[in-house]
């Protein structure tokens, strides 16, 4: 098997993995951190990670292209009506626009003909290559934050009044959230940087 083949394997993996662990959240009944993760995003975590582990797999082609990006359109549709009425608690509205943009971005990535296994080329300079990129950056920085609150908390700056840090049950709850979501960061990097 070739490196390239061997990345995408283990990005496939890490995919599922991911995807895995948001079920198992989803199906969690005690949940212990209504405030800081909500079941929308565990959900949209797995429709996302579960839709980028097709689309670099083996079974990608024409058929699982239409699935994906009738799921992505659905997803957009569902995180857009979510921001015009979010659940309430801190940050809720903060993650349906970032699930928002990561429904449209892969949409946009289906729709510039990804294919894991040949580059797009994407002229350097055109607009669509400069929105990429600026994408990639987006989810990368994305990806850094998520890393770092995991290992140490949100700071308490940036919280809402009257709203406390995670702390241990709510912090561990938090750790494990962070699992998909940043598998779901990175492989958007990754994806988005292939279709240059």
């Amino acid at each position: 098997m070739s490196g390239t083949g061997s990345f995408e394997m283990v990005l496939v993996v890490a995919l599922l993995a991911a995807s895995l662990v948001g079920v198992a959240r989803l199906g969690d009944g005690r949940r212990v951190d209504p405030v800081w993760t909500t079941r929308e995003s565990d959900a949209a975590h797995v429709v996302m990670n579960l839709s980028m582990a097709a689309m670099h797999g083996p079974l990608w082609g024409p058929t699982t292209r239409s699935w994906v990006l009738a799921v992505m359109t659905v997803g957009v549709l569902a995180a857009g009506l979510g921001v015009l009425r979010p659940p309430a608690g801190p940050g809720r509205r903060a993650a349906l626009v970032q699930h928002l943009l990561a429904f449209a971005t892969m949409g946009l990535v289906v729709l510039l003909g990804h294919d894991p296994a040949h580059g797009h080329g994407l002229p350097g300079g055109t607009p669509v290559a400069v929105v990429v990129v600026a994408l990639a950056a987006w989810f990368a920085f994305d990806l850094v934050v998520t890393v770092v609150v995991a290992l140490v908390g949100p700071p308490t700056r940036v919280l809402p009044a009257g709203v406390g840090a995670p702390v241990g049950r709510d912090l561990a709850a938090v750790r494990v959230a962070a699992v998909p979501h940043g598998v779901m960061d990175a492989a958007m990097v990754v994806m988005l940087l292939a279709a240059l």
